[in-house]
């Protein structure tokens, strides 16, 4: 994983209980898929670019404040629309952009093979 649940909290001033809890391991779970995948590597907790683990950790961030189905909220007189029209998308565009230094490029590679040894002329 990129970040803990701790990594969260610590982030949100928030402490996870019970159903919430289950929740943000969910997402922290998805998160780090994601972004493994885009990046085109894996990280341990500790090995990951401290960029990277913060990208992610705001992404799981973004993805707790998004409330799935709601577009929009009215009261009284005052409205509100959500961004993403309440639906969750997978990265954000500003994630995806800040998270490009870092991915591996994809493709086939070539290598080019040096010997020491010498081939003497059979003739």
């Amino acid at each position: 994983m990129l970040m803990t649940v701790a990594d969260i909290e610590a982030r949100t001033g928030q402490v996870f209980e019970d159903e919430r809890l289950v929740q943000v391991q969910s997402f922290v779970a998805d998160i780090t898929a994601l972004v493994e995948t885009f990046l085109r590597r894996s990280y341990a907790t500790m090995t990951a670019p401290a960029a990277v683990k913060a990208i992610a950790c705001l992404e799981v961030i973004r993805t707790l404040n998004t409330d799935p189905g709601v577009a929009t909220d009215r009261i009284g007189d005052l409205s509100t629309g959500y961004a993403y029209g309440g639906a969750v998308v997978t990265l954000s565009p500003a994630a995806t952009e800040s998270l490009r230094p870092f991915r591996r490029r994809g493709g086939l590679g070539s290598i080019r093979i040096v010997s020491h040894l010498v081939c003497e002329d059979p003739a």
